[in-house]
């Protein structure tokens, strides 16, 4: 029995990249009273990982990660941890008074 040609070879059917346009609206910027929050919040925790974030504010993982990067460009948290699944930071002011090599 012959295969029947549906049309759709092997790459076909698939969406195309999005334009410029479709890109910056899938781009959401963070929020500035969520990163005014956290900030006021980091007096108050002894560290930071995406996923106590995410679960703090109820917000997903990828906006955890775009808050902990805006507290890091201040200087105000230090990455503590190196592991790339779960990192862990750690607030600058603390970060002097804790052992090195953890």
């Amino acid at each position: 029995m012959a295969r029947k040609d549906k049309g759709q070879g092997k790459g076909e059917g698939k969406g195309k990249a999005r334009s410029i346009v479709e890109q910056a609206r899938y781009d959401v910027s963070l929020p500035p009273e969520l990163l005014e929050r956290a900030k006021k919040d980091l007096k108050r925790t002894k560290y930071l990982t995406p996923l106590r974030l995410s679960q703090r504010y109820n917000v997903t993982i990828s906006t955890a990660r775009k808050i902990i990067r805006a507290l890091e460009e201040e200087g105000l948290i230090v990455k503590f941890g190196s592991s790339r699944r779960a990192p862990v930071y750690v607030p600058a002011d603390m970060a002097r008074e804790l052992p090195q090599g953890l």
